[in-house]
């Protein structure tokens, strides 16, 4: 098989296993290509795996088979959005989606579950799920209107609008379960939610304990800038980037602590931390 027609065909199997179906738009908007050669690559794809594919003429478009069965191509969730991921002048195309990472999560992701959220990002619709959290252990049915999704380095995360709180907020992807029922169109759009829209710089420096050359070479591990390091991210997602930089607490042996919050950062920040 050509390396063309593999990368392509790839692309099919990750958006029909994760999203459950295919049509030649998706092709069209992927691969800025026709009508007529998008047709004629479904019927090839189709041709070699027969079995892949059911057309449904209600909604125009090959719906995942259960019979479906990968080719030589890995199906996990960091491959998807990585085959789907738009370049800059597709980046308002129907296949854009809002993930701000994409390497493999450690948390089990089960196409079953991503499949409604993701038909919920794309097509603006509220979404009735079970969910659980540790401190509601019984699955709960759930109403949120999700507009994106976010790797925090362990785990997906959705971020929707919470009917039941009457807020935004983030749902761990890998707690979802039970059947999925679309409530109609959203009540509300990411515009809305105002800590994903506000930017916030987060600075970081070496700790001040360590010597000036243990400083120096800390410095250059995160490129600093006269000491300094500006991290530009969205205050929704604040936290997490804590977390990640592993300064969400304070270490007694500076060694292990390697950097901090700048005094004026952790000032200016100090409004959008847990309490």
């Amino acid at each position: 098989m050509a390396k063309n027609t593999n990368a392509r065909f790839n692309f099919i199997e990750q958006l029909v296993w994760w999203e459950g179906q295919i049509n030649t738009t998706h092709l069209i908007d992927k691969y800025d290509i026709t009508r007529t050669h998008a047709s004629h690559l479904l019927k090839e794809y189709r041709q070699q795996y027969p079995d892949n594919l059911i057309y449904d003429k209600s909604v125009k478009a090959f719906l995942i088979s259960d019979k479906f069965r990968t080719s030589d191509h890995h199906v996990d969730f960091a491959n998807y959005l990585n085959t789907v991921a738009p370049s800059e002048d597709q980046f308002n195309s129907k296949l854009a989606i809002c993930a701000l990472e994409v390497e493999a999560p450690l948390r089990n992701i089960h196409a079953e579950q991503v499949r409604p959220i993701l038909k919920a990002i794309r097509e603006q619709l509220a979404i009735d799920i079970g969910y659980i959290s540790l401190s509601t252990p019984d699955y709960l049915d759930r109403i949120i209107e999700p507009h994106a999704l976010v790797f925090d380095g362990l785990r997906w995360h959705v971020r929707a609008y919470c009917r039941k709180n009457t807020d935004f907020r983030d749902f761990t992807l890998s707690r979802f379960n039970g059947e999925a029922v679309f409530e109609g169109k959203a009540t509300s759009t990411a515009q809305q939610d105002k800590k994903w829209q506000t930017l916030v710089d987060i600075v970081i420096q070496p700790d001040p304990r360590l010597t000036v050359k243990q400083q120096d070479i800390i410095a250059n591990d995160f490129q600093m800038q006269n000491g300094r390091k500006i991290i530009n991210t969205r205050v929704a997602l604040v936290n997490y980037l804590l977390l990640r930089l592993r300064i969400d607490g304070y270490k007694n042996i500076p060694e292990e602590q390697q950097i901090i919050l700048t005094p004026e950062c952790q000032k200016r920040i100090s409004q959008y931390l847990p309490r």
